[in-house]
């Protein structure tokens, strides 16, 4: 391999190493016994289990989690109309878990539903809303009908199709439309189980971060 191949995959390397660093790091803050450190990185070593988590909890996951379960049969898409009054009739694509996927979950979670640190990982994932790593997001329908009815710019600019990430609704929102966090609370026990109780409703853009970092 020549030294500018060498140089050119430096970089990803490093960067690689520097994030699961940085991740271990955040964990042991929050995890200082070492027995639920090594558990919580055997839980996020599984590529499927947070994204079918987010689902289940959030109503939500990345694109990128969603084309992971989708190609294990985890999940599958439908497609719905909207009842709002600003989107009535217009079509839309929402992400469902199939059985499989349901029964994915429960392999993992069966047997550990007193495990103090399984309940800290599932509090963590629903201490978000979305996590959109900048190439959008796929929700489930309850969700989704809840960001069209109040509406929810935050979210729903993010939304995308499965097949080809491609933004579902396209149209641009000014800044006095976006709502706030206690809005988005009030209206989840529509999608989430644990509704107004929920650890956090937040949309977390991280390309977007990354810009606000490097000003």
């Amino acid at each position: 391999m020549n030294t500018n191949k060498k140089s050119e995959l430096s970089f990803l390397l490093n960067a690689d190493i520097a994030a699961r660093n940085a991740r271990d790091r955040a964990i042991i803050e929050s995890v200082p016994d070492a027995g639920a450190f090594h558990f919580v990185r055997r839980l996020l070593s599984n590529p499927t289990l947070r994204p079918l988590m987010e689902l289940e909890l959030n109503g939500c996951t990345s694109l990128v989690g969603a084309l992971l379960l989708s190609s294990q049969e985890y999940v599958r898409t439908t497609r719905f109309r909207g009842r709002s009054a600003r989107f009535r009739a217009r079509e839309f694509e929402a992400l469902e878990m199939t059985s499989l996927g349901s029964a994915a979950l429960m392999s993992e979670i069966e047997g550990l539903e007193k495990n103090r640190w399984l309940g800290e990982f599932q509090t963590a994932v629903e201490g978000y809303v979305c996590i959109d790593h900048g190439a959008g997001i796929c929700m489930s329908r309850p969700l989704f009908e809840t960001a069209l009815e109040i509406p929810d710019p935050e979210v729903l600019e993010r939304v995308v199709f499965l097949n080809n990430g491609m933004r579902q609704i396209a149209e641009m929102y000014r800044k006095e439309e976006f709502i706030d966090a206690e809005c988005r609370r009030d209206h989840s026990i529509w999608w989430s189980e644990n509704g107004k109780s929920r650890k956090g409703v937040e949309v977390v853009d991280l390309g977007r971060q990354l810009a606000v970092l490097d000003q």
